[in-house]
């Protein structure tokens, strides 16, 4: 038998009143708590205004009511950018690997490089590139274009101003205007393709991770033998889309 958790009832009062907001988007009153927890206006009295020197409740001096105060706004933002995107992609990203029995990557921007953050292989499976750690193209991969075609424009024109557009195969693309109408059907329909483009032989499809804000903090790609991306291709892109919603979801992306 599990042993029961004694809680201090101040504290558990407190959250009580904090958590009213999480479904109510008015401002409320001391009666408003009172009625809503069944407990005297004299006990909720004290806890809100300890709430409030502590800027967890912030008062309308118009109205006497209450709203959420910039402290759980400070721990929001803080427990967001604390949650790891590795841990919590890792799981996703094995199922999709084992699912095609091919790899899987996901790579983040760092400054106007696409680098792999992690990379999940099956077993007794050897590929050289890319590794973690490795900086990809973003012209020729799906990630590079996942990552691009959700950048704001001005971030991205200055980027591409000076880009080598360099032809790694019979299939890349080589020019800004090329690359830009792939930009934007990436965006519109959610899936990046990599028909060939860096290595002749090796495809892939890939999409985006969000975060709360929504935006786009990853992008993932299931890439292998060419042959086997094109024999998959509609499963994997179903795949594809139903990993992107779920990691996004666990990010804190609502659509």
């Amino acid at each position: 038998m599990m042993k029961q958790r004694r809680l201090i009832q101040s504290i558990k009062r407190a959250t009580d009143i904090l958590g009213i907001f999480i479904q109510e988007k008015r401002t409320m009153g001391i009666t408003d708590f009172a009625v809503r927890l069944s407990l005297p206006k004299t006990t909720i009295s004290s806890i809100v205004q300890t709430l409030e020197a502590l800027k967890f409740l912030e008062k309308d001096h118009i109205t006497s009511k209450y709203r959420l105060g910039p402290a759980l706004f400070q721990l929001g933002m803080k427990y967001a950018t604390n949650m790891d995107l590795v841990i919590i992609a890792r799981a996703w990203m094995e199922r999709l690997c084992f699912q095609f029995m091919e790899p899987v990557n996901v790579g983040m921007l760092a400054g106007d490089r696409v680098i792999v953050v992690l990379r999940v292989e099956p077993e007794n499976r050897f590929m050289v590139f890319p590794q973690a750690g490795s900086v990809i193209p973003v012209h020729t991969t799906c990630i590079g274009k996942i990552l691009f075609a959700h950048m704001p424009a001005d971030e991205r024109n200055a980027i591409l101003q000076n880009y080598p557009f360099e032809k790694l195969t019979a299939n890349s693309i080589d020019d800004r205007e090329r690359f830009m109408v792939e930009l934007d059907r990436v965006k519109r329909e959610g899936i990046a393709f990599d028909s060939e483009e860096s290595i002749v032989g090796l495809a892939g499809i890939g999409g985006p991770i969000f975060n709360y804000t929504g935006q786009t903090v990853a992008g993932f790609v299931i890439t292998g033998k060419a042959e086997n991306i094109r024999k998959q291709r509609e499963k994997m892109i179903s795949a594809v889309r139903y990993t992107s919603s779920q990691v996004s979801a666990q990010l804190g992306f609502v659509p």
